[in-house]
């Protein structure tokens, strides 16, 4: 199950319309490996499938670029590819994938967005908060502080490990 949690007043829509309006431009970044790991260890296939399938459901309709390195990226590659975002493969390396998408955030910010919808609980993606709205989905136990209280919102992802065991 997700939740959504509304962090601080969004002035231009109310909290609970979560749908985009023509006055707004929503556009989505996924950091695949602050998605695949969970508790220390890379989530497995029919979890992430799970778990690409939330993200998919907030994003759709969005332009979206994911970035991650290669050795996160290869169990998950058909998963990710069913997805049809945009990838970036980056050098596995601290930061690489951060790094990346804080790019494609700044560049869909020129081309126009007012929302940002970040798929990451990691808190280098807090300075974009004073350009966009921040969305925020990601594992509770993964998000930190100052990016929930940087977001508009808070969408945490489902915890598979639980929710497969009760399921099983």
């Amino acid at each position: 199950m997700m939740t959504t949690l509304i962090t601080r007043k969004d002035v231009t829509r109310s909290g609970a319309e979560s749908l985009p309006s023509t006055h707004r431009k929503f556009a989505a970044i996924v950091d695949l490996e602050n998605v695949a790991i969970f508790s220390g260890e890379h989530v497995s296939p029919a979890h992430m499938h799970v778990l690409l399938n939330a993200i998919g459901t907030q994003v759709s309709g969005m332009p979206v670029r994911l970035a991650t390195g290669i050795n996160v990226l290869r169990p998950y590659m058909d998963l990710v590819g069913l997805q049809h975002w945009g990838l970036t493969l980056v050098e596995t390396k601290p930061d690489a994938a951060d790094d990346a998408l804080f790019e494609a955030a700044r560049d869909f910010i020129i081309c126009g967005a007012t929302d940002i919808v970040v798929a990451s609980g990691d808190h280098s993606f807090i300075p974009l908060a004073a350009h966009v709205n921040l969305h925020v989905i990601s594992h509770a136990t993964h998000l930190s502080k100052s990016l929930r209280l940087a977001a508009t919102t808070v969408t945490h992802l489902p915890n598979v490990r639980t929710e497969f065991r009760a399921a099983g």
